[in-house]
């Protein structure tokens, strides 16, 4: 299939046309080809409703092609296809330009220099959660950048190598970052008025370093970062727990992931799902949190309270992540209700989560969990938290968690106090409310 796309390079001057024949786009110069798989798979963004795709290609002065591996400075090229929904326009002087042309309505960004290019490093084979927040929320000196913040490019280097306990979670994350992301603008979500294009995956080893900016979102799995960061003034870090070692003049250009540090932001943008039902005579999922299942003292907590109810089967746990499908021995009782999710697909394991109509992180100062509270010298962000914020669903956590979260929560949250393992009589008040009330707030959402 043939498609004619409006083709704008600044600095040649006048629109071209260009073909897209098939996987390949056809040059209006000479007619030759470049291979999709060069830009980004670019052909999937050209069918309507229409996805702004920046594509590194190079043209020379003289206006003829060139082999795309010899690219030195890549130029911003736009294509569109002829629904014409949105066209940007690079013109000479780089002002941009986005129009709407069902509505003839033109929004002008004043702002005559170059797109902002930033770079999200990931070192580690983990943290994947975490990037597409850091893209959307971590703050960034745009004042003091030489370049502009309407459709900064934001391109992610990903580790290859590292893996954490042998479980590759890069080839499913990229996978979603290309299908979902790539070629896509946003608003960023902290009103600094930045509109994010979401670039490519790169290689962290092999990738060009010619960014005006880097965020390192694992950068504490390393102590060598605050070296890492003082090699340029344009480095920037996500921290996930106390910065012992961070100097003072580098306090300004790090972030934290949950509130109980003095910068911080949290990492819910996540895939975006339908709502969840919750239909008649359908069993209420509960969700727990998959790293939970080693502290068997809060999940008996759970066990303890379905065991007194008068119908058990109202309810379909599901232990969520984790590695192992094995169902512990504090679940024999009610094992029948029990199922593990352990899917390695980062898309496909927020769809189960999403469709939950609870979540029960079960963390509680007493055990493991004790790292999760304000108490603790840590201070870490539970995943479950920043999904159930994310995910906009339902939960069910201890006050201390609440009391950390509660200005972030967008579902409703029933709390509990308990102290101890044994102190489990304001769990089971706060698990009944939750049971009353859980059908009409799934309906509301």
């Amino acid at each position: 299939m043939t498609f004619d796309c409006q083709l704008a390079v600044e600095g040649i001057g006048s629109p071209k046309k260009a073909a897209v024949v098939g996987d390949t786009i056809l040059s209006p110069h000479n007619g030759s080809g470049v291979s999709p798989q060069k830009m980004a798979r670019l052909s999937r963004y050209l069918c309507p409703p229409v996805f702004l795709v920046l594509v590194n290609l190079f043209i020379v002065a003289n206006q003829k092609n060139v082999n795309i591996n010899d690219l030195q400075d890549p130029l911003s090229l736009t294509l569109a296809s002829r629904s014409n929904v949105g066209v940007i326009d690079f013109s000479r002087n780089n002002i941009i330009k986005t129009t709407n042309k069902s509505s003839n309505n033109t929004t002008s960004h004043n702002d005559d220099r170059r797109p902002c290019r930033i770079a999200v490093e990931n070192k580690a084979d983990y943290h994947y959660e975490v990037i597409e927040s850091t893209i959307m929320k971590f703050p960034l000196p745009w004042d003091s950048m030489n370049c502009s913040k309407i459709h900064a490019t934001f391109d992610v280097a990903l580790a290859q190598e590292h893996q954490w306990a042998n479980k590759n979670e890069l080839d499913s994350w990229r996978q979603y970052f290309v299908n979902h992301l790539t070629g896509t603008t946003r608003e960023r979500t902290i009103g600094d008025g930045a509109i994010v294009l979401f670039g490519t995956p790169q290689d962290y080893r092999k990738y060009r370093h010619k960014y005006d900016a880097y965020i390192g979102v694992s950068c504490d799995t390393f102590e060598t970062y605050p070296q890492w960061m003082r090699k340029s003034p344009h480095s920037y870090c996500v921290l996930h727990g106390p910065a012992t070692n961070l100097p003072k003049d580098l306090e300004e250009r790090v972030s934290w992931v949950n509130p109980m540090y003095p910068r911080f932001f949290i990492p819910s943008d996540l895939p975006i799902f339908p709502p969840v039902q919750l239909h008649p005579d359908e069993p209420i999922r509960l969700c727990v949190k998959g790293t939970t299942y080693f502290c068997d003292k809060s999940l008996q907590l759970l066990v303890d309270t379905i065991l007194t109810l008068s119908n058990p089967k109202m309810f379909a746990i599901q232990i969520m992540g984790g590695r192992s499908t094995k169902i512990r021995p504090v679940f024999s009782e009610i094992s029948h209700l029990v199922t593990r999710i352990v899917e390695p697909d980062f898309y496909k394991f927020e769809e189960i989560m999403s469709r939950c109509h609870v979540l029960l992180p079960l963390i509680h100062p007493w055990d493991e969990g004790e790292k999760y509270f304000p108490s603790s010298d840590l201070k870490k962000l539970s995943g479950f938290i920043s999904q159930a914020i994310g995910l906009k669903l339902p939960l069910l956590v201890h006050e201390g968690i609440y009391d950390v979260y509660k200005e972030h929560f967008t579902r409703k949250v029933w709390t509990y106090s308990s102290k101890h393992r044994w102190d489990s009589s304001d769990f089971r008040r706060a698990f009944g409310a939750m049971i009353d009330e859980i059908s009409g707030v799934v309906v509301d959402r």
